[in-house]
């Protein structure tokens, strides 16, 4: 079988082609026949797809579809094959019915480095003595995240216990690594372990295919920028993330900013400014929109159009203090939007950094 690399992964064309067979032998039988859309060597490679795969000898070290893995099952989970795709009975042949068809480059199943997936998944249905043929469209399933690190980061964080987490799944990332992590496509969450507190640093949601380099700096000064880069074969993006205002909380007028709180946790009697963006929390989700049922707390972020519970820190109203009264979402749900100034504690709460034991604050 003549052996065919996979240059590119441009989601192309599916073709599910059914035909009868006409040899009488076959009836009663089934078939299913496999082949790759197109001809991937048409596919054009682009710069930096070239420089993320390229191998130590400088060669492109591209996946041979000859070797990845072909899996036959039934509609009831029974194995009627699974190998190599190069080494496939040609036909394969099946009892008539429902089947699950797969390809993939590899099995990917935790967060790994340099372990793109590639791969394809259908369902077919087979007649009596029919052949059923199927043309895989091989797109990257996982996504990635590489890190990049600022001097000004490694200063302000010298012990290196970075990792990336998602779903319950984590991946070390010291200073001197330097490949791309892979993962399941979802929320990443950069984490930064002090002395077994674990404080988040950012998250960013990643779809399948989606490729993520992030620049990490920890300024004195507030310049925060954003920069993406997309192309038409994998969604290339790369950002730089400056963490901290270079505000210290010592007044209002240098309040600490949401995004700085990871990196003041334990500070006290500090000043925090945000804007009001929703209540109801938990450790995993904000209410963004009235009604509010809880009063003992409610939600502050950098912006009014935060969405996501890693944008937000909870702001704690003890039910002694006066703020509770004069700013809870329960009786105040038009306060939404408004910026809200606290000096308080920074300690974690709702398992993020937020503010507790409030002593002064003001509404804007």
């Amino acid at each position: 079988m003549t052996q065919r690399i996979l240059k590119g992964f441009v989601l192309l064309t599916a073709a599910v082609m059914m035909t009868a067979c006409k040899d009488d032998t076959e009836r009663g039988d089934s078939y299913i026949s496999f082949g790759l859309s197109s001809d991937y060597s048409d596919i054009y490679m682009n710069r930096r797809l070239g420089e993320i795969l390229k191998s130590s000898d400088g060669r492109l070290n591209l996946p041979d579809t000859n070797d990845f893995i072909l899996t036959v099952a039934s509609s009831g989970g029974d194995i009627i094959y699974k190998g190599p795709y190069g080494e496939r009975p040609d036909p394969v042949r099946v009892q008539p019915g429902s089947y699950d068809v797969s390809l993939q480059s590899i099995e990917f199943e935790k967060p790994a480095f340099s372990m793109p997936q590639f791969g394809d998944f259908r369902t077919v249905v087979t007649g009596s003595g029919q052949t059923v043929s199927v043309a895989f469209n091989c797109t990257q399933l996982n996504c990635g995240m590489r890190l990049l690190f600022d001097d000004s980061f490694k200063d302000r964080f010298p012990s290196s216990g970075i990792s990336i987490e998602s779903d319950g799944q984590s991946l070390d990332y010291p200073y001197s690594e330097s490949r791309t992590a892979f993962f399941l496509p979802g929320i990443l969450r950069v984490i930064y372990n002090d002395n077994g507190n674990d404080i988040p640093i950012l998250s960013r949601q990643l779809e399948a295919a989606d490729m993520l380099t992030i620049k990490l700096a920890a300024s004195a000064e507030s310049s925060d920028s954003f920069s993406i880069e997309i192309d038409t074969a994998r969604n290339w993006m790369y950002e730089d993330f400056t963490l901290g205002s270079g505000n210290d909380g010592s007044s209002m007028e240098k309040a600490l900013r949401i995004s700085d709180l990871a990196m003041h946790l334990g500070a006290e009697d500090v000043w925090v400014a945000g804007y009001i963006v929703g209540g109801d929390m938990s450790t995993s989700k904000v209410v963004f929109e009235p009604p509010f049922t809880k009063d003992s707390h409610l939600a502050l972020a950098d912006n009014t159009k935060a969405s996501t519970r890693e944008e937000c820190a909870a702001v704690e109203l003890p039910s002694s203090g006066e703020i509770r009264e004069a700013v809870n979402l329960v009786d105040h749900p038009g306060y939404l939007g408004r910026k809200l100034y606290v000096k308080g504690d920074i300690e974690n709460y709702f398992g993020y950094p937020g503010i507790k034991s409030i002593k002064e604050f003001l509404l804007e």
